[in-house]
Order: C-alpha cells, then sequence, then structure tokens
C-alpha cells in the first residue's frame, strides 16, 4: 500500500508539476503568437503555463471515481469491531472491481480513452523516430525518402502494404509501456492510411498518411482532440463522417473473430498478473523491511519513495519530454496518460491488496496510506478536472504536495501511531 501510495502521489506531483513546468509557454488570453514568439515575453508566474482539452478533465473526472472505495475505507478507522472493519473492507473491495470492471467495459464501446492513448504512443514514434529520417532540412515531407520507405516495407513487392507487413513501422514504438498491442496500431494506421477501405495501403495512401503525421508532428497546434467526450453521445453527422464510420466497421469486422479471443487472453493475463503479484508480496516486503533496517532509514521511506522513484523514471522522462514540445495536444495527452495510469494504478493495487486482506483475513493497519492517496488524488483531481488552463504556479503547488504528503505520512505513522 505505501508503493500504490508513492506511485500515484508522485504521478500527480512530480511528475505533474514537472510537465507544467517543463512544458510552459504564454497562456495569456492576449497571446496569439506562436511558442517561439512566446518565449520573447516577460516571464511570469501566472502568464506562463500550459493548456489543456476539455477531454483530459474528462479523465481528470474519471480519477477521482478511484477515490470512492478509498473514502469508504475510512470508515474502518471508525469501527472497533472486527467484523465490521471485514464489513468494510468488503464493500470497499467490491466498489473497486466494480469500477475496474465498469472502466474496461466502457472502453469496449467508447474508445475514445483508447484512442488517445494510441495517439499519444504515435505522435511520441512520429516526433522520435519519423521527423528526423523523413522530412528535409525545412521541415518538410521528404518524398524520395518516404517513398524508399514504403518500398522497403512492401516486402512481396506488390505495390500495396497489408496489416502483416505495416508491422514492420512498429519497430522501435513501445506499445507495451502504454498498455496497447501491436494490433491496435496496425488498426488505426489501417484506419488513418487505407482510405479505399481495401484493407491495402498503395504508394500514394502511404505518402499521404505518412505526410499528414509528419504535418501534425512539426504543427501540433491543430489538436483533433479537443472535443469533450460524453459517455454515451449519439450525435448527427455528415454524409462523409458517415462514410468514414462504414468504412471503419468494415475494417473491423475483418477483426471480429479476434475480438472474444483477445478479451479472454486479457482476463487470462490479468489473472495471471494478480497470481504473481500475490505470491510475491510477502518476500517484497521482507527484502523492504531486511533493507530498510540494514541502511537505517524508515521502511515507509524505501516503499513510499525509494521504489516508487526507480520503478516511475522512465515514465517520467518520456513525459518531460513530451511536454517539451509546449503544445495543448501535446500537454493533454501526457496528462491523460497520467491519469489513467493513476486511476489503474489505484484500482488494480487496492483490489488486490483487499483482496489478500479479506481471503486470508489480515489485519487492517493501512489507514495512514489510504488517506494519504486519499487527500493527495482528490485534490489533484479537482484541481484539474475544474480547469484547462494551468498556471506555472500550479506546478510549484504539486511539487510542494509531495514533501507535504511525506511529512503526513510520517506524523500519521510514526507520531500519531496510525498502523
Amino acid at each position: 500500500m505505501a508503493m500504490l501510495a508513492g506511485s500515484a502521489v508522485m504521478q500527480l506531483t512530480v511528475i505533474w508539476g514537472s510537465c507544467v513546468f517543463f512544458g510552459n509557454y504564454d497562456i495569456s488570453d492576449s497571446s496569439t503568437s506562436s511558442a517561439l514568439e512566446n518565449n520573447k515575453k516577460p516571464f511570469s508566474l501566472t502568464g506562463y503555463g500550459v493548456r489543456t482539452d476539455d477531454a483530459t478533465s474528462y479523465t481528470a473526472r474519471i480519477m477521482i471515481l478511484s477515490m470512492i472505495p478509498f473514502l469508504i475505507l475510512q470508515l474502518a478507522k471508525l469501527i472497533n469491531s472486527s467484523s465490521g472493519i471485514r464489513v468494510v473492507i468488503l464493500i470497499s473491495l467490491l466498489v473497486t472491481l466494480v469500477f475496474l470492471f465498469l472502466y474496461c467495459f466502457y472502453q469496449v464501446f467508447q474508445p475514445w480513452i483508447q484512442e488517445r492513448r494510441l495517439a499519444y504512443v504515435t505522435r511520441k514514434f512520429v516526433k522520435n523516430n519519423l521527423v528526423a529520417s523523413l522530412c528535409t532540412a525545412a521541415g518538410e515531407p521528404d518524398e524520395s525518402r518516404i517513398r524508399e520507405v514504403f518500398h522497403e516495407i512492401d516486402q512481396n513487392k506488390d505495390a500495396s502494404i497489408s496489416d502483416s507487413e505495416l508491422r514492420a513501422l512498429l519497430l522501435g514504438i513501445k506499445l507495451e509501456e502504454a498498455g496497447l498491442r501491436n494490433e491496435d496500431f496496425v488498426e488505426k494506421v489501417m484506419e488513418d492510411f487505407d482510405t479505399s477501405g481495401n484493407a491495402q495501403i498503395d504508394e500514394t495512401e502511404f505518402h499521404r498518411g505518412i505526410s499528414k503525421w509528419l504535418c501534425e508532428a512539426n504543427h501540433p497546434d491543430n489538436n483533433q482532440y479537443d472535443e469533450r467526450p460524453k459517455l454515451f453521445s449519439r450525435t448527427a453527422q455528415s454524409e462523409e463522417q458517415q462514410s468514414l464510420l462504414a468504412k471503419k466497421a468494415k475494417q473491423q469486422s475483418q477483426t471480429a473473430q479476434n475480438s472474444w479471443f483477445n478479451y479472454f487472453k486479457a482476463a487470462f493475463l490479468l489473472i495471471i498478473g494478480t497470481a504473481v503479484l500475490a505470491l510475491l508480496a510477502q518476500p517484497v516486503i521482507q527484502t523492504i523491511s531486511e533493507f530498510s533496517s540494514a541502511v537505517n532509514i524508515p521502511s515507509f521511506i524505501i516503499s513510499y519513495v525509494i521504489i516508487p522513484v526507480a520503478m516511475s523514471y522512465r515514465e517520467t522522462l518520456g513525459a518531460i519530454k513530451s511536454a517539451r514540445l509546449k503544445t495543448k495536444q501535446a500537454i493533454s495527452l501526457t496528462f491523460s496518460e497520467i491519469y489513467n495510469a493513476v486511476f489503474m494504478n489505484n484500482m488494480m493495487g487496492l483490489a488486490m491488496f483487499l483482496l489478500l486482506v479479506y481471503i486470508r483475513d489480515l489485519s487492517w493497519d493501512v489507514s495512514a496510506e489510504v488517506l494519504v492517496v486519499l487527500i493527495i488524488c482528490t485534490l489533484m483531481g479537482l484541481l484539474t478536472s475544474c480547469s484547462t488552463k494551468f498556471p506555472i504556479w500550479t506546478a510549484i503547488i504539486a511539487y510542494l504536495m509531495y514533501p507535504i504528503s511525506l511529512g503526513l505520512l510520517y506524523v500519521l505513522t510514526e507520531v500519531l501511531g496510525w498502523s
């Protein structure tokens, strides 16, 4: 629970604040200039910062829902009977499992969260791997080089790229780090590139699609993810939109037979992962305790600070690198990744912990960690869900909340004796 708390708090304080700090640009209402021109204006704590789209705020509100089980667990501190505490733990466990199921179930029918994650991974890949090799010195698409890449991918030389050949383009994309499959990205590319709807990408379609990616990477202010998603929306659609949807449905029907297999595979991997965590939980706790005794450092510092830092340093560097693009789209997709990660971290970690506590009838002794997660995540969730404009002073507050949370946890456990 200390590792869960440390990971969630670090993402919403240190990593979130770093994105605002390194991604700041002029956000004053009178500003209409580009990012380069913004650097010429006088710096201020209120005039510089970042902006996000409405969908990012919606994602933050989903993250706040993960605090409901933590709030329910606070009742355990008010109940003296062991049977009453078990009832509270059971209720919180059931609520956590229901939220986790609804979150996954919702994305099956409203996959806008998955699409934003795909956009996040795609944008990072294009910026890091394609811009330098497929653009001219002036930043324009290099047509000759794009043709060469097309012929390299077209292994059977039939003047078109199939979905199997398209997988060659996945080299260098860390889809697994975003919780995505290679098939997800292949479908995304086919949807963007295959304008004819024949499940093949010819040279013209490939050139058009790559050029679009490169233009979006070099001019990312044209954000296509601004619209705030609705829970289950049905809006009027133009003929062009209906045609695109029909083409998408045709492409998706080709992989429909594998859908149920993918669902069962995902459920199986979740079960296996949970079993692995259950087997490793006690050895990890014992190792942390022995290590803290050997170096004379409180165990909660090891689990709350050192381990989360070691586990999230790559994510931190990636988020900062993305934020340094200093665009609304980059910040929006980066923040969405943080909020989604916090939600899944809270739900999966809490479900695993409560399941072990309830089945093995363990004593409840993590009230301090639960309270810290509840306070920090609720405060940051309210801040990020009610605004799309974050001046740089909000980064300072986010940074300060990390040592405050550490001090609060120390006071609760070491001074007040909370178990």
